[in-house]
C-alpha cells in the first residue's frame, strides 16, 4: 500500500434550463408507465422516473462497479464516440419546466454526445462487458468494465450488439445510439464510473491526465511494494 498526494481545485459546471413538451411528456408517459400506474398524468410518470430511478440506477451502478477485474485491462486514453458535438456536460445541473413553472432539478452525470441519428458507438477502451440491458432513465445501456473498478457506460441506445460476459477491444462496435430512456432525441449519454461512482468523462480522453494521475500512480504502488 501506498499513499498518493494530490490537492483539489475548485471548479464551478454549467446549468441548464430545460422546458419539457407535451410531446415529450407523451413519449416518456408511453415508456415508463407500467413503472408507476399509480401516476395519473405524463408529468407525474416523468417526475418518478426523473427522481425514481436515477436512485435505482445508481444502486446497480455500485453493484456493477463490483463487478471489476482486478488487473487493468484498458490501454492508453479512452475513445470519444466519432464526429460528435457535445449536447451536455458532466456535473451540469439542470432545472426543469413545465408550461413556465419549476418542477423538477438534477444533476446530470456524464456527457451528451450528439452524431446522426443511430450511429454506431465504438467501445471506449479494452474491457469486459458487465451490463447489457435497461437501465432506467439511460434506457437500453451497456456498460463495460476496464478493470480496477473503472467502468464505461453507454446510455440511450437503439441497439445493444454485445452481452454481458462479452470481451471487447478498444474500437468494437457495441450498439447504435438512440433516444431510449429519458432522452429527448438520439444520442450517445457517455459515462466513465469508478467503483460504482461517477466521474468527469473528459479526464478519461486525456492522455497526459491518464498518466499523471492514474497510470504513473499504479506504477509508484508497484515500486513501493517491491522495495518492501
Amino acid at each position: 500500500m501506498t499513499g498518493i498526494y494530490f490537492h483539489l481545485l475548485p471548479k464551478s459546471f454549467p446549468r441548464d434550463r430545460i422546458e419539457l413538451s407535451d410531446a415529450f411528456l407523451e413519449k416518456i408517459y408511453t415508456e415508463f408507465k407500467e413503472k408507476f400506474p399509480q401516476a395519473a398524468t405524463p408529468l407525474e410518470v416523468f417526475l418518478k422516473a426523473n427522481s425514481e430511478l436515477r436512485r435505482s440506477d445508481s444502486k446497480i451502478l455500485r453493484e456493477c462497479g463490483r463487478k471489476t477485474s482486478p488487473t487493468p485491462l484498458w490501454q492508453g486514453d479512452f475513445l470519444r464516440l466519432p464526429n460528435s458535438a457535445p449536447r451536455g456536460t458532466f456535473n451540469q445541473l439542470r432545472t426543469y419546466y413545465y408550461k413556465g413553472k419549476q418542477v423538477d432539478q438534477q444533476t446530470h452525470l456524464g456527457i451528451d454526445l450528439a452524431s446522426l441519428s443511430h450511429s454506431k458507438v465504438p467501445a471506449a477502451n479494452n474491457g469486459r462487458v458487465v451490463y447489457a440491458d435497461d437501465l432506467g432513465i439511460y434506457g437500453q445501456c451497456v456498460i463495460i468494465d476496464h478493470g480496477l473498478g473503472l467502468q464505461t457506460l453507454y446510455g440511450h441506445l437503439s441497439r445493444i450488439g454485445v452481452k454481458e460476459g462479452d470481451m471487447v477491444k478498444k474500437g468494437d462496435i457495441i450498439g447504435d445510439t438512440g433516444d431510449t430512456g429519458l432522452a429527448g432525441g438520439d444520442h450517445l449519454h457517455f459515462g466513465v464510473v469508478v467503483s460504482g461512482v461517477e466521474v468527469n468523462p473528459i479526464e478519461w480522453w486525456d492522455p497526459s491526465w491518464i498518466k499523471n494521475n492514474v497510470t504513473d500512480k499504479l506504477e509508484e504502488g508497484k515500486q513501493a511494494a517491491t522495495a518492501r
